[in-house]
């Protein structure tokens, strides 16, 4: 009887945690749209940019360091997972089907496994429904995804510190990577992007203006963050003065 009950004592709290493992006062996923369509108006005419999530950074052998997010994939989608590529275009785009859209993403998709590990994945639908990007696919689609790079006359992206580790799992960072530079024609060193400027659409700084032009004007949902922010960490202060000992 003691052990059914423990059981049922476990499970009440698994369930408990289920419900409220997330703060309730993230940045939503309107916040984030707006964000998109700002970078979208911001844009020269007949572009598209792309955006790629923080690389995993290993800490030895099969341990890697705690996860965080690339700042502006985090600012433009609230996506917290890495192996993930977002592409924001000017203008309509039409898919085989007919359908328009102006962003795609391509993410990690579900693995039970590995969640067990590493935590939950959002996968296709979880995007779709939490973080309202409606066209939303497997990192491992984007190999054969048909996108013409060349037709744009800009393509703005940050340029790559080849710091990438390959993980050997299909549709990684280092994949998604190594799939962009061969749909967009990307030279074979930046020195060689540097010297062929004028002859591509490849750009590599107009981005970082962008970017930085919109993150330096704060919204109050972004203020108030902040202020929690701040908070916390003098609550945090004040404990640790009380604890210390001469």
């Amino acid at each position: 009887m003691k052990y059914f009950s423990g059981i049922l004592l476990l499970v009440s709290i698994w369930a408990q945690a289920q419900k409220s493992d997330l703060p309730s006062d993230f940045l939503t996923a309107d916040f984030h749209q707006e964000r998109r369509d700002l970078v979208r108006s911001n844009m020269p005419k007949n572009s598209v940019a792309v955006f790629f999530a923080n690389a995993v950074r290993n800490r030895s052998n099969d341990v890697d360091y705690v996860y965080h997010q690339d700042p502006n994939f985090y600012y433009l989608t609230g996506y917290t997972e890495p192996h993930a590529v977002l592409l924001v275009f000017k203008d309509q785009q039409k898919n085989p089907n007919g359908g328009k859209y102006n962003e795609i993403a391509f993410i990690q998709p579900r693995n039970e496994m590995a969640e067990m590990w590493t935590g939950r994945r959002l996968g296709t639908e979880g995007v779709q429904d939490k973080l309202k990007i409606n066209q939303v696919f497997n990192n491992t689609e984007f190999k054969d995804y048909n996108i013409d790079f060349s037709k744009f006359d800009k393509v703005l992206f940050y340029d790559f510190e080849e710091d990438v580790r390959d993980t050997r799992t299909s549709g990684d960072l280092y994949d998604l990577i190594s799939w962009f530079k061969e749909k967009a024609n990307y030279p074979s060193s930046s020195e060689s992007l540097e010297l062929e400027a004028t002859a591509q659409n490849l750009d590599t700084r107009a981005l970082d203006k962008i970017m930085v032009s919109l993150r330096g004007v704060k919204t109050e949902a972004e203020l108030d963050l902040i202020r929690k922010a701040v908070d916390i960490s003098c609550i945090a202060q004040r404990e640790v003065m009380k604890a210390m000992k001469p």
